[in-house]
């Protein structure tokens, strides 16, 4: 009732409140008359829908009603056509409407001199034209993303901005200001002084690869005959394109300037030199070299006049900024610089005692982070219990113990989809227990599983379900091949330990698999759905597997045997075509037999200690935890 209220009352319809009020005073007396009980709302809706009621209503006030039901209908039946577009309805309705000619004349009268009431016509005219053209570049912009999409997707894409797309609103001559806009809105105009802040390399050019999300760009070139070469080549000759478009647009940027060019750029570093992170852009030895050609003979004995030399300044150490922050972190740099002289320390000390009298923050070394004594010292881990260790988190306590930390307790990631994906596949190895089975009826009992749990899985988009299924029949293909060239037999899956060493440390966890070779030895097989793998010589001190031969020889499976026989990785969600097993000798064999032992040792002291220091390390990029870590250059004070 709302839309339809609306379109009564819009220019489309052209109907005043009375106009409105007298069409449901028709409407409602020919239904009561009928014995119809609807609202006038009701009645409304239906007769812009079918407005053959509308033949026995007064016509000066069904006359808005009849010209949206035509239009309505209009539009209704261009859609249905084949092949229409939304710009095809909007199209028709426009044209039917009569609206362009009348705003047109109304706008038009802005130039004939017109005043008072013709004026503000005039103004909303020009509103309303601006508004039509804004809805038709937004529906040829829709119809060239979305060829096809009927005219009800449009309804919701532009019900569903929160924000509109575009706007083409007039916006005043502000007269003399600095206009700050990109590189592509200056073309085509010009200033008497420019200045591109901010050249940097890595910024411009920026050589990161674009393209669409499925890389119709790609196939484009290909379908076009420009991709003869390998990958790699094609790669290169992306970036050698994307490198002279980002140099084309900055020519554009600089040739905006009549009289001078300002460029300017940083250089992170202790002395200026390449030693940072943020370095100038290559393009300013080009501007540079640009600006200063060889003088040339014009034909004369004399020389050509040498023109303009640009004045280009080498990288200089900025002032610090005159404010008390910097001031403090100026003086508490020179305090803790052991190679300053004895002389300056004292002095910057003296002036620190000042600020912090003076109540300036910061000033006080009380208030300094890492300074403070730790509220609590205790250790993590009760000195009268065992720590208990899973062979898991072994090598992740070693590698950082403050990561291992804020993991534990919170700080881990949520789980991904293709963690998910690994857990299915991991649940689907629990069915794969049965000797008898043949090959094929594994596989296909194993596929069975995953297809029916598969739809559990939150993808981020629908799209990716196809890919990811693909990715788990692949893994379930290698685990089947792998068990059918494996001579070991199996004497548990998924089986959970607890077993208590020697030395107050506790083993936990559970293995995929565990089977008995030829020497009736356990091993310990770990099935790994990731993407990466470790080396053979990482392999052969691999703390997880060694971990769980410790456990073998604790006794923890002591009612199969406590002989180990060694470890493996069984390599299920790597791109290789074959499954890859990586194995790990028996304990015995090595040069230290002990090594697991002091391995789960160190990472039981790891976990039951007072402090946890954060460490470097190759995860360090894809560390869930890095806003906390103090040397990670991303973290917080807490």
């Amino acid at each position: 009732e709302d839309a339809a209220v609306a379109l009564l009352h819009s220019p489309l319809g052209g109907a005043d409140p009375l106009a409105e009020r007298r069409l449901r005073q028709g409407l409602r007396a020919l239904a009561q008359a009928a014995g119809d009980r609807r609202t006038s709302g009701e009645l409304l809706v239906d007769a812009l829908r079918d407005p053959t009621e509308l033949a026995a209503v007064e016509r000066r006030w069904a006359a808005p009603a009849k010209a949206v039901a035509g239009l309505l209908g209009l539009a209704a039946s261009t859609a249905a056509r084949p092949a229409a577009t939304v710009e095809d309805v909007l199209w028709a309705v426009w044209r039917a409407s009569g609206l362009a000619e009348r705003w047109g004349r109304a706008s038009a009268s802005t130039n004939a001199g017109g005043a008072g009431a013709d004026e503000h016509r005039a103004a909303a005219a020009d509103r309303d034209l601006d508004s039509v053209v804004t809805l038709f570049d937004a529906a040829a912009r829709f119809a060239d993303r979305l060829p096809g999409a009927r005219t009800e997707v449009f309804l919701d894409h532009v019900l569903g901005q929160d924000l509109p797309a575009d706007s083409i609103a007039p916006t005043a001559d502000r007269g003399e200001a600095v206009r700050i806009l990109t590189a592509h809105a200056a073309k085509g105009s010009e200033w008497d002084v420019v200045a591109i802040a901010g050249v940097q390399e890595g910024v411009w050019p920026d050589l990161r690869l674009r393209g669409t999300l499925l890389g119709s760009e790609t196939l484009v070139d290909v379908a076009a005959g420009r991709v003869s070469q390998g990958p790699g080549v094609f790669a290169a000759g992306q970036t050698v394109a994307l490198l002279d478009e980002e140099r084309r647009l900055f020519y554009v940027a600089a040739s905006r300037a009549r009289r001078r060019l300002l460029v300017t750029a940083v250089a992170s570093g202790s002395t200026g030199e390449a030693d940072g992170e943020e370095q100038p852009s290559r393009f300013l030895d080009e501007i540079a070299r640009a600006a200063s050609p060889p003088a040339e003979q014009d034909g004369t004995d004399e020389p050509a006049e040498p023109p303009d030399q640009p004045d280009v300044r080498s990288p200089t150490r900025l002032p610090r900024a005159l404010t008390l922050p910097a001031l403090v972190a100026e003086l508490r740099t020179a305090v803790t610089d052991r190679g300053s002289s004895r002389a300056r320390r004292h002095a910057a000390a003296g002036q620190l005692a000042e600020l912090a009298a003076a109540g300036v923050r910061g000033a006080d070394p009380d208030d300094w982070w890492g300074l403070r004594p730790l509220s609590d010292d205790r250790p993590l881990g009760d000195p009268e219990q065992p720590v208990t260790v899973t062979p898991s988190t072994v090598e992740s306590a070693l590698r950082c113990g403050l990561q291992w930390l804020l993991r534990k307790h919170g700080g881990d990631a949520p789980a991904t989809a293709q963690q998910g994906i690994g857990n299915l596949v991991h649940e689907a190895a629990m069915l794969a227990d049965d000797a008898a089975l043949d090959q094929a009826a594994l596989a296909e009992r194993l596929a069975a599983y995953v297809a029916q749990r598969f739809d559990a899985i939150e993808l981020a988009a629908k799209w990716l379900a196809e890919r990811e299924r693909g990715r788990a029949d692949r893994m379930l293909d290698k685990l089947v091949a792998w068990l059918a060239a494996n001579p070991r037999q199996v004497a548990a899956i998924e089986r959970d330990f607890l077993v208590e060493l020697d030395d107050g440390v506790r083993l936990k966890g559970r293995v995929d698999r565990l089977e008995v070779d030829a020497d009736g030895r356990l091993v310990v097989v770990d099935l790994k759905t990731g993407a990466s793998k470790p080396t053979a010589a990482e392999v052969a001190e691999h703390p997880q597997l060694g971990a769980y031969q410790a456990a073998v020889e604790a006794g923890a499976f002591d009612d199969v045997g406590t002989e180990s026989g060694g470890a493996a990785l069984v390599q299920l969600g790597d791109k290789a075509k074959t499954v890859a097993e990586q194995a790990q000798p028996p304990l015995r064999e090595a040069a230290d037999p002990g090594w697991a032992r002091k391995v789960v040792r160190r990472a039981a002291d790891t976990m039951a200690a007072s402090t946890f220091e954060a460490v470097a390390n190759a995860s360090c990029r894809t560390c869930p935890v890095r806003t906390a870590c103090p040397i990670s250059g991303k973290g917080r004070q807490l």
